[in-house]
């Protein structure tokens, strides 16, 4: 008797527990267990980026031309620093046949002579039918190499030029490029110097204001009297221009490298006016490589302004610190939740780590796997905070969402959202403008129905916030 009474008992509370979770079912002689026909998945959260550092050192020297600097001396011409730069000011540079080979020269005073490699980036406009761009120049200031633009008319040439080296104290033309569309517009200079011993190795890349690869050119010097380069210049030969951007690099500065990123993730660097530099995606290792040949420094050397985007959701970092091309930043930050569900797909349970202030932010999936179609809709049934907790709750599709379950200042405002139809595919479960003080728990339930009603389940669905802003 007593065996039969606790049999009882312990079949009365399995029957109450289903009730108000699960479906409840007759007992049969068999028992075969089967999937649930909506299952839920956990998303992956977002970073919040809190904050950018340099990782790398390939920087040898660079200038925006905010101001004059005593790092620079010239040899001819007349060199100062206007508020027409690409960005901010610029320095303008005009031609006196007063330099090395009768053109002008504006020196950087930074020995290189211990550099067999490195890269040179500059933005310039320029005004004229003759020559500028960027001079390498020997320890004795009187031979050089010449990368630059030369316009004609409506086209240009990229050309790559020796002075007192192929021929003595004489020009001489190593290499032309084709010609190009060309207007008086800002374009990027990428060159790259290399002394591999038995010969000088110069290439360079042309790109338009917007970023657009123009063309490419490449010569090699093996003349007796090349030398290795000590000093890299602005070269002006007839004519006006004004030069940005300068970046003198180990690495190119046509483009720089996010690390720390979430994978697959999509990064936008932003000048601090709202200006895009570049964009890219990160790989499966979270580092993104961007082209920035828009911008090689930046804005006017002042920071910027990062937007990532991962799982559909936005972040922004606002950042300080000189964004360089050629070098390599590190993004660190914390996720915005982490979240467990139940081996089955049935009940899960969120830990969120920080306010999130973004457009939404998906948090659950549900999946249906079975051909009928179901009516879903979120309660909440408790909620506890210590301190303000604020934000709303609904469900999406991929063309309409519900309306939301609203929390504001501890207190429920909405308690239920509307009901959304679940006939093949998924609906997310996302959260707006969460915030919240210290802590906070809220126990809701994943509701849904067959279309006519008959039978409905409900998920248990826990969300706790922990170490939120503090008062």
């Amino acid at each position: 008797m007593k065996t039969l009474l606790l049999l009882l008992i312990m079949l009365s509370f399995l029957n109450s527990f289903h009730a108000e979770v699960f479906v409840s079912y007759p007992l049969k002689a068999q028992i075969i267990p089967s999937p649930p026909p909506v299952v839920l998945t956990v998303l992956n959260s977002p970073l919040i980026p809190s904050n950018l550092t340099k990782s790398s050192s390939f920087t040898i020297y660079w200038s925006d031309f905010e101001q004059v600097s005593p790092d620079w001396s010239a040899r001819g011409g007349s060199w100062s620093v206007v508020n027409y730069g690409h960005k901010g000011s610029g320095l303008n540079a005009q031609d006196n046949n007063r330099g090395i080979g009768r053109a002008s020269q504006y020196y950087l005073n930074m020995p290189l002579d211990s550099y067999t490699e490195f890269y040179v980036g500059v933005k310039l406009k320029y005004a004229g039918t003759g020559y500028a761009g960027i001079a390498l120049i020997n320890n004795g200031l009187n031979r050089l190499y010449e990368v630059s633009i030369n316009p004609s008319g409506s086209s240009a040439r990229l050309t790559i030029w020796s002075f007192n080296v192929e021929v003595s104290n004489g020009w001489s033309l190593l290499a032309s490029s084709p010609s190009f569309p060309y207007t008086q517009q800002w374009l990027t200079l990428i060159i790259r110097y290399r002394n591999l011993g038995n010969s000088i190795h110069i290439s360079a890349e042309a790109y338009s204001e917007s970023g657009e690869f123009l063309v490419s050119i490449s010569a090699s010097s093996t003349s007796p009297r090349r030398f290795p380069t000590t000093y890299v210049a602005l070269e002006i030969d007839e004519g006006g221009a004004v030069f940005d951007d300068f970046v003198l690099s180990t690495r190119n500065p046509a483009y720089l490298a996010v690390t720390g990123l979430p994978s697959s993730a999509i990064i936008q660097v932003y000048d601090v006016n709202g200006s895009l530099v570049g964009g890219a995606s990160a790989d499966i290792n979270g580092t993104a490589s961007l082209s920035v040949v828009a911008d090689l420094v930046t804005g006017v050397g002042d920071g910027g302004v990062l937007i990532i985007t991962s799982n559909n959701t936005n972040c922004s970092l606002r950042t300080t610190i000189p964004i360089i091309g050629g070098e390599e930043y590190s993004v660190s930050g914390i996720q915005v939740f982490e979240g467990f569900a139940d081996p089955t797909g049935t009940a899960a349970t969120i830990f969120f780590f920080a306010n999130y202030t973004g457009p939404k932010l998906g948090i659950i999936q549900l999946n249906l796997v079975s051909t009928e179609e179901f009516h879903v809709r979120l309660t909440v049934e408790y909620l506890e905070a210590t301190g303000e907790v604020t934000f709303t709750i609904r469900l999406e599709s991929s063309n309409t969402s519900s309306t939301p379950i609203v929390v504001m200042n501890g207190e429920i405002i909405s308690p239920y959202t509307s009901t959304l139809s679940l006939r093949e595919g998924s609906l997310s479960i996302v959260v707006n403008e969460l915030f919240y003080r210290k802590a906070y728990r809220a126990e809701l339930f994943i509701e849904y129905c067959l279309s006519n009603g008959s039978v409905c389940v409900s998920y248990p669905l826990v969300l706790n916030g922990i170490g939120g802003e503090e008062s």
